[in-house]
């Protein structure tokens, strides 16, 4: 499925992996929680390695949260349930250091172990990817937060599944 299916079909499930895991960012949104699911997500790496563009940025500390296909890998995220095309016009603008990608069927499992497809995220723009930067502190710290306000092995899973800096591990500061 492409782009230009995506437009002309019908409503889509959003998989969102950064700032909008925090309960407050959804809810700034119109998301309520009968609207989410729980998923991981196969065939994608999470890193803080993409350039900001709305968000201010303290020199080599400007990272915001970006995925990367990779075969082997998977992260954990939030799927907004049967969101219309309407829904994405504002979104679009917020998210415009990224593409708005298809995820294959298949790839996208509920946290109880159900596929969901029909399935999008925004995917960071190549030319706004640097791995030489750390994340912005208190996007960071929003996303961290968010991670945490959900369940105990979602947050565990947001903390083994992430990646910064020249492709070290989350856990590796997290964990100090």
């Amino acid at each position: 499925m492409d782009l230009k299916t995506i437009n002309k079909s019908k409503n889509m499930n959003l998989i969102v992996f950064g700032s909008l895991l925090h309960p407050d960012e959804l809810y700034k949104h119109g998301i309520t929680n009968d609207m989410i699911k729980y998923v991981k997500v196969s065939g994608y790496k999470r890193v803080f390695d993409q350039e900001p563009s709305w968000r201010k940025s303290d020199s080599i500390y400007r990272a915001v949260m970006n995925i990367k296909q990779e075969k082997n890998s998977w992260f954990n995220a939030i799927a907004i349930l049967n969101l219309s095309k309407e829904y994405f016009k504002s979104l679009d603008i917020r998210e415009r250091g990224y593409d708005r990608t298809p995820i294959k069927d298949g790839k996208v499992t509920t946290y109880e172990n159900q596929i969901l497809n029909d399935c999008i995220v925004y995917v960071g723009k190549k030319g706004k990817q640097n791995n030489e930067i750390y994340p912005n502190k208190e996007y960071f710290k929003l996303c961290s937060d968010g991670a945490k306000s959900h369940f105990e092995q979602f947050e565990y899973d947001y903390i083994n599944t992430t990646y910064y800096y020249k492709e070290k591990k989350l856990t590796s500061i997290v964990c100090q």
